[in-house]
Order: C-alpha cells, then structure tokens, then sequence
C-alpha cells in the first residue's frame, strides 16, 4: 500500500518535469522560427524554469524521491539535468534580450557592428517605391556623373534605388563612367567626331541632343562603355547658329548584333542595375527631323524614313560642362539640358519632361 501511494506520489513531478522539458524544446523552437522574438522565447524559457523548480520541489517532499539507498534515484537525476538545461536557457535567453535592450532601425545596424556600405544597402528603398513598375526608361534618382565618381562607398548606396548596385559593383562602374568621359574628350567637337566617322543621324532632340553614331563602333556587336556607338550634341543657348556642344554619349544594341542579346532581352550594359536600356517604335525621319510612335502608311505618305523598332539605346550624361542631369547620369532625359536648348527646340513646350509612360 505504502509503495503504491508512494508511485503516485512521483507522478505529478514526473509530469511536470516532462512539461518543463517540452517547453525547453519548445524555446528553441520558436526561438528559431520567430528569429528571436524575445517576447515569446523569454516567456517560454521562464515558463520551463518555474516547471522544474516545482517539479523539483515536489520530488524533495516525497518519501525517497531525492534518493535511494546510495544511489540517487532516476527521478533526482532527471531533475538535475533539466533544471540545469533550464537554467542555462533562461541566463542565455535573458542575457541575450539585455544586450539589444533598446537597439532598433538605425541602432540596430550600429549594434551589429556592421560596414558602412551594409548599412546602406539595409535602409535602401525598392525600385518600385521610386518608380511607377513598368516605368519605359529610367529606374529612378540616382547620382549624376561627378557624384558618382567623387561619392565614397557608402554614401553612393545609399542614393541609388533599392537593388540597382552593390558595394562589389562601384568600381567596375566608376571605372566604366571613366571610360565613357575619356571617349568623349576624344570627340568632344563636332570636328573630332566626324574625323572619327561620326555622323548626324537626327536634328536636335528636345531633352536629347543631336544624335551622331559610328558605324564601326556599331557594327563591331559588343558592348563597350569606353566605345560608345553614338554621340549627342546639341545647339545651347536658344541660338541655331552657335556651333555643336557635346552633352553626352549613347549606346545601341540591337537584337542578335551580340550574343544573348534578343528582342526581350537587353545587353548586359554597366556594372550594376542602374542603366535601364529602352526602345523606340514607330520612328519616323523627315529631313533629319525624328518623331516616334508614327504608322509607317503615315511616315512614307510624308517622304519620311520609317523604322518600326529600334532597341537597345541607352543614354550617358558624362559631360556636365555642358549638359549635366542631377536626375542621373544614366537617366533617359535631361531636363537641365533642354532648359538650355531653348528657342532651338522650337514646337516643343517649355515646363517639364514630356509624358514618357
């Protein structure tokens, strides 16, 4: 009678030390699928700790249920092993929550004791959140040519949109915009271009610059940022006979001239995400005068040269001497430039960038 009163007496310790293992395990658990949620894995661990601790108490104030004879019973040893498993739990769950005590956002980066760059990247904004999705040329602010080259590591991340470049892409970009600028101060006149085998293919494009290519740039189907196909140049100042100013260069890609490059899929381009390739439908060319989304019906009835699509283009504001764009240097307008076009973009209306969705 006496060792049946005693067994059930072993019972109630024996659940709870069962309990307070679960929610050990159960700690870890959540601790990992939570990412360390302090409320709950705290809240867990305290719990397994109280367990064992009455688990415990209950095992000293049964008959022999700390020891028998000179040995300790299985029942001392379990509640040994757990409470110290529980224990350790509960210093480490503890210790842990008042270490990041007070360390959010900004702090939290501090705290991890992470690079400049890294923190940069982490308080980046998606792309999306800087441009309508499906946005035809431009993924969004970025810095213009001299901040680019001039901006340390850090702070160039952290003016680009979220997802456009990393710290492991800046110098190869930095040392591709090097590149653009010294082709272009090779051909930084009308004179050196033509010398070069440039010609003009368009008039003076409103926020754009007269298109000047090179068929020999062109037809070598490989992107090369210190080789641009093509030059822009524009008249500034309002006055049609004021000589040609380099304001940039251009780049143009079309499908299948080099390998992997298809109607959907653009040429690889500038380190980074940051040179949004676009295309242009519907082009139509009247005495050097260029109009987009034309009918070809339409364009031949004008005596005009009709090209359904052209892609892949890219424009480079690498000469703020003349042209820069604070909106980017690889964004698709310059509105800057176009406010010293002038008189000499006569029909366009001043005020803005045209709509370009």
């Amino acid at each position: 009678m006496g060792s049946a009163v005693a067994s059930k007496s072993h019972i109630v310790p024996v659940i709870m030390l069962a309990a307070a293992a679960i929610l050990i395990v159960a700690t870890v658990a959540l601790g990992a699928w939570l990412g360390g949620d302090d409320t709950w894995t705290q809240a867990t661990a305290a719990a397994g700790l109280a367990a064992t601790v009455v688990a415990a108490a209950v095992l000293l104030g049964t008959a022999r249920g700390w020891a028998d004879g000179r040995r300790f019973s299985l029942a001392a040893v379990s509640v040994v092993v757990i409470g110290m498993g529980a224990v350790a739990l509960v210093i480490v769950t503890y210790a842990g929550g008042a270490s990041n005590a007070g360390i959010s956002g900004t702090d939290a980066i501090v705290g991890l004791d992470v690079s400049a760059e890294g923190a940069a990247l982490a308080s980046q904004v998606s792309n999306n959140e800087i441009q309508p999705p499906g946005y035809a040329h431009d993924v969004g602010q970025h810095p213009a040519f001299e901040e680019f080259m001039s901006m340390d590591a850090a702070t160039l991340l952290s003016s680009v949109p979220g997802g456009t470049l990393l710290p492991s892409e800046i110098i190869p970009l930095q040392g591709q915009l090097a590149a653009a600028r010294a082709y272009a101060e090779e051909n930084s006149t009308v004179e050196k271009a033509e010398a070069n085998g440039f010609y003009k293919t368009t008039n003076d494009v409103p926020f754009m610059g007269a298109h000047y290519i090179s068929i020999d740039n062109l037809s070598d189907g490989v992107f090369d940022a210190g080789k641009p196909e093509g030059l822009l140049f524009s008249k500034l100042g309002g006055d049609e006979e004021s000589d040609w100013n380099l304001v940039g260069v251009w780049y143009l890609i079309p499908p299948g001239a080099a390998p992997g490059v298809s109607a959907t899929i653009p040429p690889v381009g500038f380190a980074g995400n940051l040179d949004l390739w676009h295309e242009h439908h519907g082009l139509c060319t009247r005495a050097g005068i260029i109009s987009e989304n034309n009918t070809e019906t339409g364009c031949l009835a004008d005596s005009g040269r009709w090209m359904g699509d052209l892609r892949w283009m890219m424009h480079v504001w690498v000469w703020p001497e003349n042209a820069d764009n604070s909106d980017g240097v690889f964004t698709y307008l310059n509105q800057e430039l176009f406010e010293k076009q002038g008189e000499s973009v006569q029909g366009v209306p001043l005020g803005g960038l045209p709509d370009d969705s």
